[in-house]
């Protein structure tokens, strides 16, 4: 998950983040890890799969399942609204060493920065030496052979679309007819956007929601992007990076103008006048859905996408060594990345999983979407998942670069402060000021 990213934030907060200081180093254990009288805490963000289902917030009651194995245990959720509002608490928590939580749920792109601190993490080894995943996914936690991040899903991407604008356009709107117009096999980000100005120019419409949505799925199309693999950071200078920039920003009369994770962003999702295209990875169809209402018809999926393969998002659960509980958080992170609670979670929520043997397997490469007109999600992700060829290197000033790019954007795409030369000087500025 990008997970990086919230549903509705009122259907995700469980427990107010102001509430994290006041928890300090103690999760209320009353005798450690002998299990009797413990309560395991947990922040997520989004919606990772783990709870028990609502009408909003599906789910595969995982924690239900964990404690009857564990009679006198107590899971404890804690969403956040945001992986932004996640990110802080979290950041707080680390640094000061006060941990609020045995079990974090990190953001794929954090992790970088937290490769960089090792020791502040629990060597989850030897406690997943059963479990499985994609070798990039272990890549991207491991440091000098420790394991600090268990890989819960992966984003590979494909595109969903509005066939109910496209239809009303004469456009294509069959999955395997939208493929092709906008590339096929052959995707680029030139044949996405040359299909997207013959939709704007005939409908007067957005053809995509945001540039921001857009930028995350083409950077990560690169090995090096904003720090080289020698850890310099290149971000100014990488002339890939400043051609993919120029090429979003000439795009900007095809976008909706919003910001993502907004109301305005939310309710665009089912609007007449709405956005007729957005980068999809799994987990995104349940932001789709809380934002239309089940009943809503109209989106669907195609297994397509420009450059071939992209990934936007993919979580890890990490322990601190701090926590009061670090032998049964341990355990509890082994249980969840486990190929079978990957696969629950995928049947139930969409996120899709890193562990091989859970792809795999029956209740994944089968699935079908009745929301997305019984679209073969199982099989399409798949595909998009084997596309996916590219692991770019990030390193630990990442993140925060990133965020300065996506805040420039911003500027052009949704208030629309700046132009695009100036947003880009600016960012140079800003990164600069990071190192």
């Amino acid at each position: 998950m990008k997970h990086f990213k919230p549903l509705l934030a009122s259907a995700l907060t469980v427990a107010m983040l102001v509430s994290m200081g006041a928890c300090g180093g103690s999760n209320g254990a009353s005798s450690g890890n002998s299990g009797e009288g413990t309560v395991i805490k947990v922040q997520t963000f989004n919606n990772p799969g783990f709870g028990a289902a609502t009408s909003e917030r599906p789910g595969a009651d995982l924690w239900k399942k964990f404690e009857e194995a564990h009679p006198g245990v107590k899971v404890e959720e804690t969403a956040a609204a945001s992986s932004d509002d996640a990110r802080a608490a979290f950041n707080t928590a680390i640094s000061t060493g006060s941990n609020a939580y045995d079990v974090y749920l990190t953001e794929v792109d954090w992790m970088p920065s937290l490769m960089a601190m090792p020791d502040k993490f629990a060597d989850l080894t030897e406690a997943t030496k059963g479990n499985d995943w994609v070798d990039w996914k272990t890549q991207g936690a491991t440091v000098n052979g420790k394991l600090i991040g268990a890989g819960t899903d992966i984003g590979p991407e494909a595109i969903c679309y509005r066939a109910d604008l496209l239809d009303k356009a004469g456009m294509p709107s069959d999955p395997a007819k939208f493929a092709e117009w906008v590339g096929g096999d052959n995707a680029t980000w030139e044949t996405f956007f040359k299909a997207g100005e013959e939709y704007t120019k005939k409908t007067g419409l957005p053809w995509y929601d945001s540039m921001a949505s857009n930028w995350q799925s083409m950077i990560n199309q690169l090995e090096e992007s904003y720090v080289s693999k020698d850890g310099k950071i290149i971000a100014t200078d990488n002339k890939d990076v400043k051609d993919l920039y120029d090429q979003l920003t000439a795009t900007k009369d095809m976008s909706a103008h919003l910001q993502q994770w907004s109301d305005d962003w939310n309710a665009a999702f089912k609007a007449d006048d709405g956005f007729a295209t957005i980068q999809c990875p799994p987990w995104l169809i349940n932001n789709i859905k809380g934002n239309t209402g089940e009943d809503f018809k109209g989106w669907q999926i195609a297994d397509v996408f420009p450059g071939g393969g992209g990934n936007w998002g993919g979580s890890y659960l990490v322990v601190p060594e701090s926590s009061q509980n670090k032998e049964l958080a341990t355990e509890l992170v082994a249980w969840l990345t486990a190929p079978e609670q990957q696969t629950a979670v995928f049947t139930t929520a969409s996120n899709y999983p890193s562990s091989k043997k859970s792809q795999e397997s029956k209740e994944v490469s089968s699935k079908t979407d009745p929301y997305l007109n019984d679209a073969k999600v199982g099989e399409i992700f798949a595909n998009r998942a084997n596309a996916y060829d590219v692991v770019p290197y990030k390193g630990n000033q990442y993140f925060d670069i990133q965020t300065k790019m996506t805040d420039a954007l911003n500027r052009v795409d949704v208030t629309q402060e700046q132009d695009a030369d100036a947003a880009y000087k600016q960012w140079t500025e800003d990164v600069k000021a990071l190192s």
